[in-house]
């Protein structure tokens, strides 16, 4: 028979241990990201998967296999499409602008001459222009090539990582998440069961906050299209709802779209001229985007996982500055998981019951996580 430990020996163990979990976690802190979006996909393509394993009677692991695959083979279509058309487009683009640059340019010509007075100091525009090509070179040195690439092969790693972690995930989250509440000593299993199921909440209330937002965003951005006679209002609605949760990235490609469609085609009404109507599109998209960044994210968010609007505007961007977009994608319901976890922990340490309502009950008589 093993011998049992001491009392001291047992919470110098416990400090090791947590000062290794601590010294690891911030070793590996930017793995935290991805594999939030990757638990965060997982638990959006989860419901396709039981509905398949319940509807056709398939086995998990089939299930799995048919919802990753038709997910995946989406993206690639519609990126695939977006690749297709983009060259026509972007090429169309570059003649027009070519054609105004040269129109200004003409205008432009006749100022290079003039001497400007900065600070009792007088420059020429045309030898700063003479100068330009030995300015450019600075941003091609071949360090900076390599950061770029460095940059892009890192950002397709953790494409990959998210991408098996989604399909791993999808595949043994049952047992691992038995796994993780069966770590809790039996005399804390309800406890541990409880907290699994509030915080499973926190990111449901969050998914439907999230479309909330979406369908919001895309009735405005429709509406308001429509209102300027661009071509494909509708669908720019449509996609303006799509792209939302890609924040920052995915409104900036509809935008930028739509900006297109605005200069070839032209509004459907208004008597103004092309550039004219693409500065109003790119205007009326930037409204949108500030009355969603500013004033309808942080409510909708706030009034779904119940903080206050301030904090959760305040931590997408801290996100956004500090750690990106994959962190800001996130950051609002980790904040509500932690409160849950942290309710938790103060109520424990001050000895009051951590939950005002007893748990839901199964026929069994115990709670039981979907």
């Amino acid at each position: 028979m093993s011998k049992s430990w001491s009392k001291p020996t047992r919470y110098l163990v416990l400090i090791v241990a947590l000062i290794a979990v601590v010294a690891v976690a911030a070793a590996a802190r930017e793995l935290f990201a991805p594999l939030a979006i990757s638990a965060l996909l997982a638990y959006v393509l989860n419901p396709a998967v039981i509905f398949f394993n319940r509807t056709n009677r398939l086995k998990r692991p089939w299930a799995v296999l048919i919802v990753y695959l038709s997910a995946l083979a989406l993206i690639i279509a519609a990126g695939t499409i977006l690749a297709l058309l983009a060259p026509n487009q972007i090429g169309n683009l570059a003649v027009e602008l070519h054609t105004v640059v040269q129109q200004v340019a003409l205008q432009v010509e006749d100022r290079l001459s003039t001497p400007v007075f900065v600070f009792g100091y007088q420059i020429t525009l045309d030898t700063l222009m003479r100068n330009a090509p030995s300015f450019s070179a600075e941003f091609v040195r071949p360090d900076i090539v390599i950061e770029w690439l460095q940059a892009a092969s890192t950002n397709l790693g953790w494409i990959l990582v998210i991408l098996v972690t989604t399909y791993y995930l999808l595949q043994d989250w049952p047992r691992l998440r038995d796994w993780l509440i069966g770590l809790a000593p039996t005399d804390y299993a309800d406890d541990s069961r409880r907290l699994y199921l509030e915080i499973r909440d926190v990111w449901q209330r969050y998914l439907l906050g999230q479309l909330r937002l979406s369908l919001m965003v895309g009735f405005l951005t429709g509406l308001l299209m429509t209102a300027v006679g661009l071509p494909g209002a509708i669908a720019f609605g449509i996609l303006a709802a799509i792209f939302d949760v890609i924040l920052t990235i995915g409104p900036a490609f509809v935008m930028i779209a739509a900006a297109i469609v605005a200069y070839f085609a032209g509004s459907s009404f208004l008597p103004i001229s092309p550039l004219w109507f693409t500065l109003l599109v790119l205007g009326l998209f930037s409204l949108v985007q500030a009355v969603e960044n500013v004033w309808l994210r942080p409510r909708v968010m706030g009034q779904s996982l119940k903080m206050h609007p301030g904090v959760v505007f305040v931590a997408i961007i801290a996100s956004l500055s500090l750690a990106g977009i994959l962190a800001a994608l996130i950051i609002v319901p980790v904040l509500g998981s932690t409160a849950v976890i942290g309710r938790y922990l103060y109520a424990k340490i001050v000895d009051i019951p951590p939950w005002v309502e007893p748990p839901v009950p199964t026929a069994q008589g115990t709670e039981k996580p979907v």
